[in-house]
């Protein structure tokens, strides 16, 4: 009977996570298998949660995106061709090639 309850007991517990978040200090929460996170304080944290049942915080880095490349815009009077070429490319990331023919311009992506 007492194996019974203490494995009742420890089940009931492992439904529960807790985790420690470095947000200009420590932050507790808790929650259920599947749920939000929400608060708890540092007495609860440390009452309840062990190695097992505790899940480490990973922090995102924020994606970094592709560099503009910037080319200086004509001042005089140029073809309009010309003109839209130098505007496409400043438009355009680096993950594209802007491209002029004859009477055209054309923007691949690499």
């Amino acid at each position: 009977m007492k194996n019974l309850i203490r494995h009742i007991l420890l089940e009931e517990a492992q439904k529960w996570e807790y985790q420690v978040r470095d947000i200009g200090g420590p932050v507790y929460y808790k929650r259920k298998k599947g749920s939000d996170w929400f608060f708890i304080d540092e007495v609860e944290f440390y009452k309840d949660s062990n190695r097992n049942n505790t899940v480490k915080w990973v922090e995102k880095k924020p994606k970094k995106g592709p560099k503009i490349k910037q080319l200086e815009v004509p001042q005089k009077k140029v073809d309009k061709l010309d003109y839209l070429y130098i505007y496409y490319q400043n438009l355009t990331s680096n993950d594209c090639k802007v491209e002029k023919t004859d009477d055209s311009i054309i923007i691949k992506v690499k």
